[in-house]
């Protein structure tokens, strides 16, 4: 799996591009996640782009400190202006920029085929402290395999849930928690409610 990511629309046209499809995409994956609305947390957003999950999370009134990760300075530029409190940060996936355990929740929606898979999962692994969200592409399923193996590897301790997804949405959705505390219970709820894996 390849190094640097590829942009193939420019940041001016990302938004009318892809804006509606990635608000599925967060929409599907914080109905999940409830009760993380309800707590102060620091938010990763890995390939953040334009900023678009910042935008989410603000209309959603979650109580968060929003670090957005991405290559593409132009991108970071319209991330930036969408409001004058997030943070922005040009940096690689593969080495992001962040103290171990730093994330409460770690977000890497429809980036994660453009990375070197293993970099990138032991990367998310170190920031992450306690919840990740990542997206694959249904058109890249061949990498499924490798990725929730290496998930598994290194998020020992994790719950591995994959909800349903609307038919006209792109990706299949992964959320991660990690099995301590109230977190715990939460992931408990999940796999009741829905089919579940579970890391060894």
């Amino acid at each position: 799996m390849g190094g640097e990511p590829t942009y193939d629309v420019p940041a001016k046209g990302y938004d009318e591009l892809y804006g509606e499809e990635q608000a599925a995409k967060y929409a599907a994956a914080f109905r999940s996640l409830q009760r993380l609305l309800e707590e102060p947390c620091v938010v990763l957003d890995v390939g953040c782009a334009t900023g678009l999950l910042a935008e989410f999370l603000e209309h959603l009134g979650l109580n968060h400190i929003y670090i957005g990760i991405d290559l593409d300075a132009d991108r970071l530029r319209i991330a930036k202006s969408r409001s004058p409190s997030i943070m922005v940060v040009q940096a690689d996936a593969h080495a992001l920029p962040v103290r171990s355990g730093a994330a409460d929740l770690t977000a890497c929606f429809t980036v994660i085929h453009l990375l070197n898979l293993e970099r990138a999962i032991r990367e998310l692994a170190r920031a992450s402290r306690s919840t990740i969200i990542i997206t694959l592409l249904r058109k890249k399923l061949e990498l499924k395999p490798m990725l929730l193996r290496l998930l598994k590897e290194n998020l020992r301790g994790w719950n591995l849930e994959s909800p349903s997804v609307a038919e006209d949405v792109k990706d299949e959705l992964y959320i991660l928690v990690r099995r301590d505390g109230e977190r715990a219970l939460r992931a408990a709820a999940s796999q009741e409610s829905s089919g579940t894996e579970s890391p060894p």
